[in-house]
């Protein structure tokens, strides 16, 4: 295989249809189930086995008798091994002796965006701090459903921009006010089996991209020993998403107008179902991950997230790279991101948000038991630990580069947007639908949705 010289790489309640709408890969919440190993599944399911009324509360200060006046609320959907690793920072930070215990409430994602305009509505049960997904606040900022971070910041003056990653940071900054301290970044790239490449692409990573015109050049080579060249039916939606912006689209032109079927994306869906009608694509409806796990398939679209779950199979020898790309001049990554946000409450003392910027702090500065739940975190602080240095996720933000190139869909409907993409996208590339149909089809979905909602 030739390989080609270039750059290293990368209204206040909300409508039922943009709840359901989340980025899908988001972390190890509610909103990535798809991408677990069995292992991981088990542990969600013993986890909410536990759940009553939707919720887990977990700590030493967590009971059923409500929150204290000397404990912040904090309202989370970690329901997954991640809740293991941000109750080890909940209960680091409970071992300082603050003014205020943080108590750990932990729900499905789906329970907590359904309470949160219920709660803010009503003025009571408001939780002290809440995580949410980046593709929410627009929308909740929009609707008035949050407070600015501004008493945060200023009672902890490194919670700043500069010891974040700039992108991510922005994602929170409205009309020059932060809203969100982000977490993290969730982001979705392409893992691949170290010796499937060896065998049937060598040296086609030397630069950390994979073309297009490298994948149809590996397809009939694994083909021949039923070996997938890469499924990208699966977060298949985010690739499509690099390709389009390689080619300068957005997924909205405007606040209110989508462009799904516009010939950006047209083009990166058909790219994709070239792959697929090559046969370097898995079957319809197999389970991506789990072929990846088992050694047959070369390349994987994946979130960083299932780090652990790829970790923990034996003779598995993987990394992570850039998302798919036309050529090697422009690539990007998308990503998700769980940001820390403070609900609309009038009742939330000085001395609350003192102390929540307090564990705001400790969580940047300790943002390593973060990575190990393989998301890559937020805040700087880890990245020179030699401990994240070995984690694959490390990999998008070893190079200015490649850190650079992480996108987020911070749109105001990119909830209507996800939900009608992911109903056509499958039956697109598996030739159910024909393309131009099934994207007309999205649009107008997202247009209509987005009048209603005004």
């Amino acid at each position: 295989m030739i390989k080609k010289n270039g750059k290293i790489g990368l209204s206040l309640c909300l409508t039922a249809a943009l709840m359901a709408g989340t980025f899908a890969g988001c972390g190890n919440s509610a909103d990535a189930e798809s991408a677990k190993t069995a292992a991981v599944k088990e542990t969600a399911e013993k986890v909410n086995a536990d759940v009553q009324d939707g919720v887990v509360k977990s700590g030493d200060d967590a009971s059923d008798e409500g929150t204290s006046e000397n404990e912040i609320e904090f309202w989370n959907f970690f329901t997954g091994p991640d809740g293991d690793n941000m109750k080890a920072m909940v209960e680091g930070f409970n071992a300082t002796n603050p003014k205020y215990r943080i108590k750990n409430v932990t729900m499905a994602s789906g329970d907590l965006y359904t309470k949160i305009p219920t709660v803010v509505n009503s003025g009571k049960g408001i939780p002290d701090l809440t995580i949410v997904d980046v593709a929410r606040i627009p929308m909740f900022y929009a609707q008035g459903l949050l407070e600015s971070m501004k008493p945060v910041l200023d009672a902890a003056p490194e919670i700043k921009k500069e010891n974040y990653k700039a992108a991510v940071w922005d994602t929170g900054t409205f009309d020059g006010e932060q809203y969100a301290v982000p977490l993290d970044m969730g982001v979705i790239g392409v893992a691949y089996n170290k010796d499937l490449v060896e065998q049937y692409a060598p040296g086609v990573l030397d630069d950390n991209l994979i073309t297009i015109d490298e994948i149809k050049e590996i397809i009939p080579k694994a083909a021949e020993d039923g070996i997938v060249t890469i499924p990208v039916s699966f977060f298949g939606y985010e690739q499509a998403l690099s390709l389009a912006k390689q080619e300068g689209a957005e997924l909205f032109k405007d606040e209110t107008t989508p462009n799904i079927n516009g010939p950006e994306f047209t083009k990166a869906m058909q790219t994709l179902k070239e792959i697929v009608d090559l046969g370097g694509c898995s079957d319809e409806g197999e389970d991506n991950l789990q072929l990846f796990m088992a050694g047959e398939a070369i390349f994987c679209p994946d979130g960083v997230w299932d780090a652990n779950a790829l970790n923990a199979i034996e003779g598995l020898n993987w990394g992570i790279t850039n998302s798919i790309c036309y050529n090697t001049d422009t690539f990007y990554n998308f990503a998700n991101s769980n940001q820390f946000v403070m609900l609309k409450n009038d009742a939330r003392s000085d001395e609350k948000e003192k102390t929540i910027a307090e564990f705001l702090e400790y969580v940047r500065q300790n943002t390593l038991e973060w990575a190990k739940s393989g998301q890559v975190p937020a805040s700087s602080a880890a990245d020179d630990e030699e401990e994240y240095k070995e984690m694959n996720q490390h990999f998008f933000v070893s190079t200015p580069e490649i850190e650079e190139s992480i996108q987020f869909k911070n749109y105001k409907y990119t909830g209507y947007a996800d939900d009608a993409i992911n109903k056509v996208f499958g039956d697109i590339l598996f030739g159910n639908i024909d393309l131009e149909e099934g994207l007309n089809q999205a649009q107008k979905q997202v247009e209509d949705n987005i009048a209603q909602n005004q």
